[in-house]
């Protein structure tokens, strides 16, 4: 029977474009220590910064970052294709390098033809990818590359052909197949792209005159939708592509807001602009790093006095996170299920964030690229004041933040008595967010749960939660056993199956 693409296949592609998204925060900082100490204030500041091998020390530095940054769309092919891979994901992996090369050489053979692309003199939209003068698909072109492969791969990498042709079979047959489809793919994108991107520009235009109100709706709707796992794509469209902005650095065109934001930080005159900051999420370096702890606190303080060291030990391993990687998820589910008001508080607050942020212009980048809230204060912020990073703000805002979600969700817990971790019934037991091991007859629990192994279609996981895939969604457990019985912080019940959230403690030692 054919398969089709489920709400959990859906989700799962966030979880695959969080893994090149991860690998960027060691190229955020590395842009950000060689750019701040390469600008001509601090040089003119500390003259020995001037110094032959001391500079060159400093651009390797940046050059190393920008390894990451300047090849974006080929590690997101890459990625999503050995993500969706079932099996033999190497050739997977293989097999999207050659389709996106693939893609690309057909869009620069027939644009070229029609008259449509000149190397020489390439427009808005039009790039060298990998040496090659293209259309600038960005990342959107190598996740469509790696979906493409994985589905392609997923289908023949077993192939069993006639003997006559048998040398073929398997996995040899994969990187012809992948040649066949990805060329077909740069036809339809020669055509079809340019429309896209006229659409982005229109709509990044209308965002961009917005300003605040468009703002507001970016943090805002980033955070609604964290329980149903699609954040994800509230930023990455704005992150990669020119729905984020587009804007000529030192002579080249460049991208998407992350992108942009990484070509300032490398310029040695371009100054800092808020109508990009806002989108590489400068709000959440006020919420995540005080606003949140702040929330903790609170949940801390309307503990039990018995159970208030349990909860210290919980939310210490919470905030930490939180402050030094902008991982908020699990501060967020220790209410989320128990409290949903409280959540909703919490996306309000995320808005206004946004908002002051781009009010007072305070650009720096809040996400875990740039090497999270903290180190991206310090390195984007402080170290970058000539600039315009305006961080004398985060000190201002992050006062009031932590001030006020302490204040409010101390109110809101006691006057609802909503059940935080600390306040749950005398039976109930407080699970630290911890590296602990889970015994044998925890995961029968969650086997037997789950409606036993034979109801189990597929099992995933992300950072905070466990993806499982059921034949009939009626056998798996009430949310609150899976509570009290395997330590889950919530549910999320999704058409095909169901997400059991752990936040960030490790549950499984071994494959279910």
């Amino acid at each position: 029977m054919k398969e089709k693409f489920s709400f959990s296949q859906f989700q799962k592609l966030g979880k695959v474009l969080m893994t090149p998204v991860m690998i960027m925060p060691i190229a955020g900082i590395l842009v950000g220590i060689g750019s701040a100490f390469t600008t001509k204030n601090i040089v003119e500041l500390m003259p020995f910064l001037g110094m032959e091998y001391v500079s060159l020390f400093f651009n390797l530095l940046k050059a190393m970052g920008n390894t990451v940054n300047s090849y974006l769309p080929i590690i997101f092919a890459v990625s999503v294709a050995v993500g969706y891979a079932q099996k033999e994901k190497g050739i997977a992996a293989l097999c999207s390098v050659i389709g996106f090369l693939a893609m690309n050489n057909v869009m620069n053979v027939l644009l070229t033809s029609l008259g449509r692309l000149d190397p020489a003199a390439m427009t808005t939209g039009q790039s060298m990818v990998m040496g090659i003068a293209s259309l600038d698909t960005g990342v959107f072109g190598g996740i469509l590359v790696g979906l493409l492969v994985a589905r392609l791969h997923n289908k023949y990498y077993n192939i069993q052909l006639p003997p006559i042709l048998g040398i073929f079979s398997g996995t040899k047959f994969v990187p012809m197949v992948t040649l066949l489809g990805c060329s077909a793919l740069g036809f339809v994108m020669a055509f079809v792209w340019p429309v896209v991107q006229n659409g982005l520009t229109m709509m990044g235009e209308l965002i961009y005159q917005t300003g605040a109100v468009g703002s507001v709706i970016y943090g805002l709707s980033e955070r609604a939708l964290l329980p149903f796992g699609l954040h994800h794509f509230i930023y990455t469209p704005f992150f990669f592509t020119n729905l984020g902005g587009s804007m000529t650095i030192d002579g080249n065109v460049v991208e998407g807001a992350l992108n942009i934001y990484n070509a300032m930080l490398a310029s040695p005159d371009t100054m800092f602009d808020i109508n990009i900051s806002r989108f590489v999420m400068n709000g959440k370096v006020i919420f995540a790093m005080f606003g949140m702890p702040g929330a903790a606190l609170a949940i801390y303080q309307t503990a039990k006095p018995e159970k208030k060291q349990q909860v210290k030990a919980l939310l210490i391993a919470a905030v930490i996170p939180s402050i030094f990687t902008g991982i908020t998820e699990p501060i967020e589910y220790s209410f989320l299920f128990v409290a949903p008001v409280l959540f909703v508080i919490h996306a309000g607050f995320a808005g206004l964030t946004y908002l002051l942020t781009y009010l007072f212009q305070v650009n720096i980048p809040g996400p875990s690229a740039f090497g999270g809230p903290f180190l991206s204060t310090i390195f984007n912020g402080v170290m970058q004041s000539e600039k315009g990073s305006n961080w004398i703000w985060v000190l201002i805002l992050v006062a009031v933040f932590f001030v006020l979600y302490y204040a409010v969700f101390k109110f809101m817990i006691l006057k609802f008595d909503y059940k935080t971790p600390g306040r749950e019934a005398d039976e109930a037991q407080v699970r630290p967010l911890g590296g602990r091991k889970v015994s044998d007859d925890i995961l029968a629990v969650i086997v037997e749960g789950l409606g036993g192994a034979d109801n189990i279609l597929n099992v995933d996981a992300c950072f905070t939660r466990l993806r499982v895939k059921v034949k009939d969604k009626a056998l798996v457990m009430d949310d609150k056993d899976w509570k009290e019985k395997t330590g889950a912080n919530g549910v999320v019940r999704v058409n095909d199956g169901v997400q059991i959230i752990y936040g960030t403690k490790r549950i499984f030692t071994r494959t279910i």
